[in-house]
């Protein structure tokens, strides 16, 4: 190299170039080991299910959105022909029951059973929930239930709903 071009280079741009090269090179890094940066995308939108959900997860996403008090999640979850039957012999239809849902603050499922034809499947368990219906609060045992889901266009909604009374002791 030409030592003349050498002198004229100053401590703080040789600094200064020496930090670009550096950060040249960390930038350079995923996609030297294949590592390359996932592309954003948006987030899923609650209550929608796809493909093959888990029966966990079809077990427990009514109660996870009316836990989160998410309306639009449970808008899209419930099928439009959606019907809930509680164990009092009370029903209600999708509009109904999104006037006024259930109010859940915590729950855990058991014992979870699931069968499937085609585009239906059914889920049998056991819930127990802290959790208020028209203002009332309900026993904090184990209560079963059954729901039955419906796939159409590719995505999985709630289509009915059944709570059973609590088993006599």
């Amino acid at each position: 190299m030409n030592p003349r071009i050498i002198r004229r280079i100053t401590p703080g741009a040789l600094a200064a170039f020496a930090a670009v090269l550096c950060l040249a090179a960390i930038a350079l890094i995923p996609a030297a080991t294949g590592q390359a940066q996932p592309a954003k995308t948006s987030a899923a939108k609650s209550g929608v299910l796809k493909g093959w959900p888990s029966k966990q997860r079809l077990a427990t996403e009514f109660l996870r959105l009316l836990e989160a008090k998410d309306q639009a999640g449970l808008r899209r979850f419930l099928d439009p022909a959606f019907l809930l039957q509680r164990g009092d012999g009370s029903y209600l239809t999708k509009p109904q029951y999104l006037k006024d849902p259930s109010q859940v603050d915590a729950f855990q499922v058991r014992n979870i059973v699931t069968t499937h034809n085609g585009d239906v499947r059914v889920v049998r368990f056991e819930a127990k929930t802290d959790q208020i219906v028209d203002g009332r609060e309900v026993p904090g045992v184990w209560i079963p239930r059954l729901s039955t889901f419906k796939r159409t266009k590719g995505l999985w909604r709630l289509i009915s709903h059944a709570n059973f009374l609590p088993p006599t002791s």
